[in-house]
């Protein structure tokens, strides 16, 4: 919009062309509007004055950030002074537990317990150590901006924050770098979609599309510019982010059923990149990797074989194989070393964790849902022992460890109401 006048000079001057889309217009093209008044605003105030506010809040929020650290250092400083007694979860839950460093080191105690969403169907949860932040996913709150996302929740202060929709269909996993650790998060959902989305800016920087419902996804941990993709049909993809368009290698061609978790293990420096089968029997529900002992967890269904569900912990080793005499190679294989048994049910698909003890890094601990009891089973891997169940009040669906202000959390999320419960 702009006065006649100036439309018919700029038609004359600039060759019969459209002063906002430079496309051909003549005098005929002009359409009058008629208004009442016209006010033409000066805008410099009222913008100076949101650059003003921008920067109050971006103080506010490093002081309350200040703020929650001290309150949290001095709550750790008063936990050390008074005896921890274990707490009961409530329904179902984000729950937070603490690793007490007394005489009971390495055990869990109830800390908190964060409401995440009260029609459920939050399924995966991953934490960034640079960020201090645990994302949860769940579905929109919103029925004007249907989707799904994750919500945002500060290691400081253990509350919940921004929601940031990115599919628009259930997500099934979500994973920040183990190393490179810049805020960036891969998520990928039953939309088809594969997608980079910065937790500092809020917006979503990248998206890959494939022909089927994707149910993993994972961060190649020695080569920042590559991912994978494990799809419904049985794929596994290979994306280089410097390529925007499509993956640039389908890792397997065999698979018929959905890839629920992927994991990805550095190369072994005597071993040779095959794809091979390990040795472990069963339908997988849930794999664990952990780099600096390269052990694995890995979590089976049920089968008249195996009446119960089993939780094998495994250390990768190198051996040798051949298709041609004239060439060995070494590949990547493993020995189990335990092997966890749990209930009889199981009607979710929950993820199982191993990750080092918090009293001594030279042991490991391995911790998964157990349904029956709606209850959190943790296992000392150096004896084989279980050590702890902590109930939940929920079926837990995810486990994530946490460690802040050198501090060990265990967050628990459970199906239907969701919670956090942290341990």
């Amino acid at each position: 919009m702009f006065g006649q006048s100036c439309i018919e000079k700029w038609l004359k001057g600039q060759g019969g062309k459209c002063p906002q889309c430079n496309a051909k217009a003549k005098r005929q093209d002009i359409r009058v509007l008629y208004a009442k008044s016209l006010k033409a605003v000066d805008t410099t105030e009222r913008d100076q004055a949101l650059k003003e506010l921008e920067r109050e809040r971006e103080v506010r929020k490093r002081i309350e950030m200040e703020a929650a650290q001290n309150r949290l250092q001095c709550q750790l400083a008063t936990q050390e002074c008074t005896p921890t007694t274990s707490g009961a979860f409530s329904e179902s839950q984000v729950s937070m537990s603490q690793q007490n460093r007394s005489q009971l080191a390495g055990q869990f105690m109830l800390d908190k317990t964060i409401k995440i969403w009260e029609a459920g169907n939050c399924r995966v949860m991953s934490y960034s150590g640079s960020l201090a932040t645990l994302v949860v996913s769940q579905p929109s709150s919103s029925p004007l901006f249907p989707g799904f996302g994750v919500k945002k929740i500060s290691a400081m202060d253990f509350k919940t924050a921004q929601y940031l929709t990115i599919h628009s269909k259930p997500i099934r996993d979500v994973c920040f770098h183990p190393f490179t650790d810049d805020g960036v998060l891969l998520s990928c959902g039953l939309d088809k979609t594969i997608k980079m989305t910065s937790i500092i800016s809020n917006a979503v920087v990248q998206t890959y599309d494939v022909d089927a419902a994707v149910w993993s996804c994972v961060w190649n941990s020695d080569d920042r510019n590559l991912l994978y993709a494990g799809l419904q049909n049985g794929r596994v993809l290979e994306f280089d982010i410097r390529n925007t368009g499509t993956h640039v290698q389908q890792l397997n061609t065999e698979g018929n059923r959905s890839v629920v978790s992927l994991q990805y293990v550095p190369k072994d420096q005597q071993g040779a990149f095959r794809l091979h089968m390990l040795p472990l029997e069963g339908i997988l529900t849930s794999l664990c990797f952990e780099p600096t002992t390269r052990h694995i967890l890995a979590s089976f269904r049920p089968t008249a074989k195996h009446p119960t569900i089993r939780h094998q912990m495994c250390e990768l080793v190198s051996r040798s194989f051949s298709t041609d005499p004239t060439v060995i190679d070494n590949i990547c294989s493993c020995n189990i070393i335990h092997t966890f048994h749990s209930s009889r049910s199981h009607t979710m698909l929950s993820k199982t964790k191993i990750f080092p003890h918090p009293a001594d890094e030279n042991r490991l601990l391995a911790c998964a849902g157990e349904e029956s009891s709606n209850a959190v089973h943790v296992w000392d891997t150096s004896t084989g022992q279980l050590k702890q169940q902590l109930h939940t009040g929920g079926i837990v669906v995810d486990l994530c460890s946490i460690n802040v202000n050198q501090q060990t959390y265990l967050a628990a999320l459970t199906s239907k109401l969701n919670y956090t419960s942290i341990v």
